[in-house]
């Protein structure tokens, strides 16, 4: 039990838990692609590490939509893990965590549509307004901002969660392991 009563050992089923890892994952794997594009060369290598990013974005906003449905149809949902303050202040930062996700993959899509990207080499996205590099660059710094913002909020969220496996004990973290994962 929770200090405030509420039982740590109920779990999330096993497709939100895949899902929040997935995300994570791709979460992270993508912020990781996207600092390092730049580096390589103009040409057909940095074509090939933009385009990988643009299909993991794809993949990612796919989840997503998995994910959205998947709790409000059939996702075990739990009760908050603190009452009062903390436990609005948990529930606030989930909201958060989606809608800066949700912009993120949208100003995505806006960037590539904007930029006008090759995939792969395969075909050319057309650009939305030829010449106005002024859209381009805003498009592109709020991609990159809501995207820092992102992993900001995600690193509180995993220290936050970090905090109640190592230091209040609670067991909290446990609802979003999988089963047979180590205390």
């Amino acid at each position: 039990m929770a200090a405030d009563g509420v039982s740590a050992e109920i779990r999330y089923d096993r497709k939100s838990i895949a899902l929040h890892w997935v995300t994570a994952i791709l979460v992270v794997l993508l912020w990781v692609i996207a600092n390092v594009i730049d580096d390589f060369p103009r040409g057909p290598l940095r074509v090939a590490v933009r385009s990988t990013h643009m299909t993991l974005g794809v993949i990612l906003l796919s989840v997503l939509i998995a994910r959205m449905f998947w709790r409000l149809s059939g996702g075990r949902r739990l009760p908050l893990s603190r009452n009062g303050w903390a436990g609005y202040l948990a529930k606030t930062v989930h909201y958060l965590l989606y809608a800066t996700l949700v912009a993120v993959l949208l100003l995505g899509i806006a960037n590539v549509w904007v930029r006008g990207d090759s995939y792969f080499g395969w075909f050319t996205v057309p650009k939305f307004d030829p010449g106005n590099k002024e859209l381009q660059e805003t498009v592109e710094n709020l991609h990159e901002t809501f995207a820092n913002a992102l992993l900001i909020l995600a690193a509180a969220h995993a220290i936050a969660s970090l905090v109640h496996h190592f230091i209040l004990r609670d067991g909290i973290l446990r609802r979003m392991l999988p089963r047979g994962s180590s205390k």
